[in-house]
């Protein structure tokens, strides 16, 4: 090998490294700038879940105290007085779901435990949820455990059709494992992973450096999975 086609070997490769760092870089912008969305959406959704329990959630409570007050003395006000107060239960629900306070009062174990009672106590859906999470975790990560539980639950109890999920949150050494498996009718994935609004699971997870996995056959249920570096 002459002396010339050495040089161009090593001119090959400095432009090789120069590439992958700017493609490095390019990738750590744009990770950075879907964080910042995300916290701009989690932000803007805590301002509306202020709203709805300052505003709504308060009219509703003085309504509904003003009917217990009639129902009283007033039986025929009863019918008003339950609709009233599943109206505000169901805006306290809304308002925790925007903006789970629980996540920052009592930590991720509490939170998602809390969102699984809430979102299958009213479907027939036997769950099994068990989290083993003994470190403080960055606030970051906490959401997007919580965000990602909260979407692939939700797409459960609307498009799954099952009787029976589990999920397991455990955090060995430097990694921590989320797995959400249901035994719906399951789906293909190429054909409806976009109808469905997983791929925003993925992309909220990559923008984390999270390895989401999505598992599923027809009539064979789904696995949810992903693994986050801690």
């Amino acid at each position: 090998m002459n002396e010339r086609t050495t040089l161009l070997i090593e001119k090959i490769k400095e432009q090789q490294r120069l590439l992958k760092h700017q493609l490095d870089t390019e990738q750590s912008q744009l990770s950075d700038l879907a964080k910042r969305m995300w916290a701009q959406q989690e932000a803007e959704k805590a301002k509306l879940s202020r709203d709805l329990h300052d505003g709504v959630g308060q009219i509703l409570t003085g309504l509904t105290r003003k009917l217990q007050q009639l129902t009283s003395s007033m039986p025929e006000y009863a019918d008003l007085l339950s609709l009233s107060e599943m109206a505000l239960a169901d805006i306290r629900s809304l308002s925790r779901l925007m903006s789970p306070t629980i996540l920052q009062d009592l930590g991720l174990n509490a939170a998602i435990s809390w969102l699984c009672r809430s979102m299958f106590e009213q479907e027939d859906i036997d769950y099994e949820c068990d989290i083993n999470v003994d470190k403080t975790l960055d606030p970051e990560l906490n959401i997007l455990i919580f965000r990602i539980t909260q979407e692939a639950l939700t797409n459960i109890t609307k498009h799954a059709n099952a009787k029976h999920v589990k999920l397991f949150v455990s955090c060995h050494h430097q990694t921590l494992r989320l797995d959400i498996i249901d035994d719906g009718k399951g789906f293909e994935i190429d054909n409806t992973t976009k109808g469905i609004g997983l791929t925003s699971l993925q992309d909220r997870a990559k923008a984390f450096n999270a390895e989401l996995v999505i598992q599923s056959h027809v009539n064979k249920g789904t696995h949810i999975s992903m693994v986050i570096p801690v």
